[in-house]
């Protein structure tokens, strides 16, 4: 009789061991794949840093081309130069779409007779696909039919598109104090280490 209860105790005894041991096995198991899921988030989530200078030298281009579409007050460069969902805040304080925007150029309401960036300073996400720029406008010129010459701080919002950067958004103010004349057109040269400005809306 000893022997059958001694027999069944050893069993038990293997049996709890087994499932112990299979328990930690399944833990261990749960460890490493909960270590593997973390190794792999951390991999995701790791972003190269984006190009500055590369970035830079590409707004530089659409700055270029927005300085001369304004002076020239060509409508058709500047509707490839703003987003779909453009937005801009005037120095008036009224806001207008992409549409108005051309609109206004294209009837007037809105003319250059000159337009110079300087003092430009942006900075982009850490994707590289949005940046914000903010510069200095100088510019003779009429909006809606009165005189808007002068000197202008101007907040530019960009987007990395599939057709390249696009000017997304921005608003103007009129810096008080600064000198009315425009500078010279050779005036344009970059801030070294960064790209030329966004453009004003009036």
């Amino acid at each position: 009789m000893k022997r059958v209860y001694l027999a069944s105790a050893v069993l038990a005894l293997a049996a709890f061991f087994v499932a112990c041991g299979d328990q930690g096995g399944a833990n261990n198991k749960a460890a490493n794949a909960g270590n593997s899921s973390n190794a792999a988030n951390a991999a995701n989530t790791a972003t190269a840093p984006a190009n500055t200078a590369a970035m830079q030298a590409e707004l530089q281009k659409l700055m270029d081309a927005t300085q001369a579409a304004l002076s020239k007050n060509d409508a058709d460069a500047l509707d490839k130069i703003y987003a779909e969902n453009y937005m801009t805040v005037n120095q008036d304080g009224t806001v207008a779409n992409r549409a108005d925007r051309l609109a206004a150029i294209k009837s007037g309401d809105v003319k250059y007779e000159s337009a110079v960036f300087s003092e430009q300073n942006f900075r982009f996400n850490p994707e590289g696909t949005g940046a914000i720029g903010i510069t200095k406008l100088t510019i003779k010129g009429t909006f809606k039919g009165k005189p808007m010459d002068g000197v202008y701080r101007v907040t530019g919002i960009y987007s990395k598109t599939k057709d390249g950067w696009k000017l997304a958004g921005s608003q103007t103010t009129r810096i008080e104090g600064a000198a009315d004349a425009p500078k010279a057109a050779n005036s344009n040269t970059a801030v070294p280490g960064k790209a030329n400005a966004p453009e004003a809306n009036k």
